[in-house]
């Protein structure tokens, strides 16, 4: 989502964060997130809690209420038409809105992960950290078992 970086850069970052951590005789573990159909899989709930969080409010956080909750739905196989369905999660794709929704959604992956270093780039997300004690040989098996129970799903 941003101009000028390209999974390349992710990549380039990557080898330079492995470089530095091997370089003072340590060792690292990565994670690497991919987000399954991030964009369809966002509930809305919790994306307005976090909206409300970056001070998004009154009439501007109402209306992204209605964008979110107002939007349906039909389905036609082999001819016919579904009746009408309310969509309960994931942000319209194809909408600049829809980006910046879901950067608002995962903006705050680091929180949960300190000490790792944690790298955003659409919607794959990779967790480095440096291995020092056994805590931390387990600190990301947890991460993407806590990812599995959470409402986004990782491929």
């Amino acid at each position: 989502f941003v101009p000028g970086r390209s999974t390349k850069t992710q990549l380039l970052q990557h080898y330079c964060d492995i470089f530095e951590t091997l370089s003072e005789g340590t060792r690292i573990d990565t994670i690497f997130l991919d987000f399954a159909k991030a964009f369809d899989k966002v509930d809305h709930d919790i994306l307005l809690q976090k909206v409300a969080k970056h001070k998004i409010k009154g009439k501007i956080g109402l209306w992204l209420q209605e964008f979110l909750n107002s939007r349906k739905y039909r389905v036609v196989a082999n001819g016919e038409m579904s009746d009408v369905q309310d969509v309960l999660s994931g942000v319209p794709q194809g909408t600049v809105l829809a980006a910046v929704l879901f950067i608002i959604m995962i903006s705050d992956v680091d929180e949960n992960v300190k000490s790792s270093i944690v790298r955003l780039f659409a919607d794959d997300t990779r967790i480095s950290r440096k291995i020092t004690s056994e805590e931390d040989k387990v600190l990301l098996q947890k991460i993407s078992m806590l990812s599995m129970i959470g409402q986004t799903k990782i491929s």
